[in-house]
Parts: structure tokens; sequence; C-alpha cells
């Protein structure tokens, strides 16, 4: 991000966070979160033709969505309705990245799993150095940014096409019964996968609307704090997507998700709660003046992303389950209320309560999948853990607006306060964590 923020005018920044964000909200639709169903299905199969059959119908699926998506490009092309470069490298995004995601979450699917984490690795370290080559050392501004990108996602493809060699791509292999079974199942998960990305989207557009499109620049700057919490999210969700599929079976289930689960939100909380304790320090000392002010955002943000988590969790128990229209109604719900509350909070109080709708939205959709998923599985809850440890979140966004003309040094001892007493309520599971990795280490030496 800093690399972003010097060399990057936050105009500039806006508009190629708007390029990234409107690619990540359309990803699902453009492929129809088919890499789901080639995880649910492909997932524990012997079947080798089974398995061929699902990708190659999971593919074809996917050509046949770039191509609808490039005959709309052209005719946005035609009408000038945006800058015909930036459409250009918009298509090249949302094209290779599709068969990126298809042919990475295969790797999954068949228990190739060092080898994606892998691909992770190279996929980031070809974009830091693309970024340094082109936006660094050349100085193309945002031309640099989006090829950088664009060339991350082809390494990372062809990285992937070279481990999915065991896989058998053929339309004589695409059934007209096995389309129908991948489409009602991925179908429904669109608004689940696209809703943080959708609501985020929003968002921008609202700030851009009712603020400017500066105070879009340090949105898109603020957003980048709570993606913090998204690297450690999206690597758990990886591996608890296939755990909950492989134990969704067991007569333990019940007490195996809500150990995973009281895990999950314990060390969450801890993380959002330290992300605050370093919020003001961040953009004092690593984000240049011009976007200092985004720290005012971040708080709700982050509260908004905890809870997103919290209902994707959740989610999994839905898609183990093949009830993936139960994803789509309570997505549907958080969606309209995250966004509906936007266009009440940001003309109201400004960005700096950007993030409130979200959070709320998350919130409400995360409370109508715990009622509603207990009746597949019975996931147990400590209520009064749980209440205390959003009553200090609460309480650490608060001090943050009333310390905001304080000294550095006094609003990092009032957060680290209330941090420790998150660590407190959080002491049995540090300790487990703790024990645990003892134990393993001296198991190693």
């Amino acid at each position: 991000m800093p690399l972003y923020t010097y060399y990057l005018s936050s105009q500039d920044y806006g508009v190629v966070d708007l390029i990234t964000s409107t690619q990540a909200l359309l990803m699902p639709f453009i492929t129809l979160t088919v890499e789901q169903a080639i995880l649910r299905y492909i997932i524990g199969s012997k079947d080798k033709n089974e398995i061929n059959s699902i990708f190659s119908s999971a593919f074809f699926i996917c050509v046949i969505s770039v191509f609808v998506f490039l005959i709309v490009c052209i005719i946005l092309f035609y009408f000038r309705v945006w800058d015909p470069k930036l459409i250009f490298y918009f298509y090249l995004l949302i094209c290779i990245s599709s068969f990126q995601v298809i042919f990475s979450t295969y790797l999954r699917a068949v228990d190739k799993n060092k080898i994606f984490a892998v691909n992770g690795i190279i996929q980031v370290l070809t974009l830091l150095v693309f970024n340094v080559l082109f936006l660094v050392v050349m100085d193309l501004g945002i031309d640099g940014y989006l090829i950088s990108l664009i060339l991350s996602y082809v390494v990372s493809t062809i990285f992937c096409l070279c481990n999915s060699r065991d896989v058998g791509i053929s339309y004589k292999l695409v059934y007209s019964k096995t389309l129908r079974k991948i489409i009602s199942f991925s179908f429904p998960l669109i608004p689940n996968y696209s809703m943080w990305w959708l609501v985020n989207n929003s968002t921008r557009y609202v700030v851009l609307s009712f603020v400017g499109l500066s105070a879009n620049g340090l949105f898109a700057v603020a957003s980048k704090i709570p993606m913090c919490i998204n690297v450690f999210v999206t690597v758990f969700q990886q591996a608890w997507q296939i755990s909950a599929f492989e134990e969704f079976e067991s007569q333990d289930r019940s007490k195996y998700y809500s150990s995973v689960f009281r895990h999950y939100y314990l060390f969450l909380f801890l993380l959002a709660s330290f992300l605050l304790v370093i919020n003001k320090w961040i953009f004092t000392y690593l984000v240049s003046d011009e976007y200092f002010l985004a720290w005012e955002m971040v708080p709700f943000l982050v509260f908004g992303v905890l809870y997103q988590t919290f209902s994707s969790f959740l989610g999994t128990i839905y898609t183990a389950n093949y009830k993936t229209k139960s994803v789509f109604m309570t997505s549907a719900i958080g969606a309209g209320i995250s966004i509906g509350s936007n266009f009440i909070f940001i003309p109201l109080y400004g960005a700096a309560y950007a993030g409130l709708g979200a959070a709320l939205g998350f919130f409400i959709m995360w409370v109508f999948r715990l009622r509603d998923t207990r009746k597949i599985v019975y996931t147990e809850l400590n209520y009064l853990e749980f209440f205390l440890l959003n009553v200090v979140y609460l309480i650490q966004i608060a001090l943050l607006f009333i310390f905001r003309e304080s000294s550095l040094f006094m609003v990092t001892a009032v957060q680290s306060f209330t941090f420790c007493i998150v660590i407190f309520i959080s002491r049995s599971f540090i300790y487990t964590t703790l024990t645990f990795a003892k134990k393993k280490f001296l198991k190693k030496h």
C-alpha cells in the first residue's frame, strides 16, 4: 500500500481501486461461482470420468461467460461509455482471473494444497516485481498498476495449468445433466461471493456521490486495512471448506463446528482490536500525508469484515449440505440492509461512517444464518464472551474518536489498554494456542 499511495495520487488510486473492486464484484457473475461446484463435487471423488466431466462442464460455462462479457465490452467500447484503454485492461483482467480461479480451485479439490499455496506465493511475488518495474522504474502510473496485476494473473494461470495436466478437458464430457447440476448448485452462491464487494462498491459510489472523488481515494486506502484480516480469513476459509465438507457426515460435527467457530472469532477479535491499536500509526508513518484522514474510516470497515467472515463461516454449512438457496436468501437480506444504510449514514455523518452500513448488514445476515444453520448443525455460542468482545471493540471505536485530537502516544496507550482487555477475555484461547505451538516446536526439535 505505501508503494501505491506514493506513486499514485488519491484520484488515480481511486480510479484503479474502482477497477479492481468492480472486477471482484463481477467475478462471481462471470464465473457463476462454478469453482465452488468444482470444489464440492470433485473433493473426495475417485471417479476420474466424473471429475473430468465436472471440470469440463465448469470450464465450458466459463468460456461462454467470458465470450458474452467480450460482447458487452465491445458495446461499451463502441459507445465510448468509458476510457477505451481501461475497458481493454478490464476485460483482460476479468478473462484471465476467471480461468485462474477455476484452475487453482481444481488444485484444492484434488488435494494439491501445497501446489495451491505455492501458486499464491508466486502470484504475490510476481505482482510485487511487476509493480516495482512498472510503477517505480518506468513510472507508468495507472497503466503500470493494471499491467502488473494482469501479468501476475497470467503467471499464476500458467503455473496452475502446468500442475493440472492430469485433468481431461473435453467438450464430449460436457453433459446437460452435469451442467444443470453445476448451475443449480453454483448460481445461488453468486450473491454470497459478491456481497462484500457489492456492499463495498456501493459504498464507494455513495461516497463518490455525496462526499467526492478525493474521499473515495481515502476510502480506497482505508479499505486495505481490513484486508489484513482477509489475508488470514482466505487461508482459513480454504482449509475450513474442505474440513466442513469432510466432517459433515461425522456424528461429532456439532462439537467440531462449534469449537472451530469459537477459536475463529476469538482470533479475529484479537486481530481486529490490534488493528485499532496500530491504526493511526499506519496512517502517520506508512502512508502519504494526503491519505491521513482515512484512519477514521477503518474501525467500522474492520467491524464489517468481522461479521462478513462470521457469515461466510456459517455459509459453508449450507454448501456442505447442498442448500445454496439459503445462502442466496440470507445474502440478499444482508446486502439490501447494507446498501440502504449507506444512503442514510454517509450523507448524514460523512465518509467516516462509510463502513457502518456494511457492519449492520453483515451482522443481521450472521444472525439469520446462525438461527437457520442450527437446523442443520447446531453451532454453540458462548453468548457472554461473544457479547463482551463486541462491546470492547465498540468502546475502542468510541475512544478513537474521543481522543482524535490527542497525541499519538496517548491514543496508542488508550487503545493498548482496551486491547489488553480483549487478551484477558481470550486468555484460554491464547494459552491453548501457545501450548499447542510449543508442543509442535518441541516435537520437531
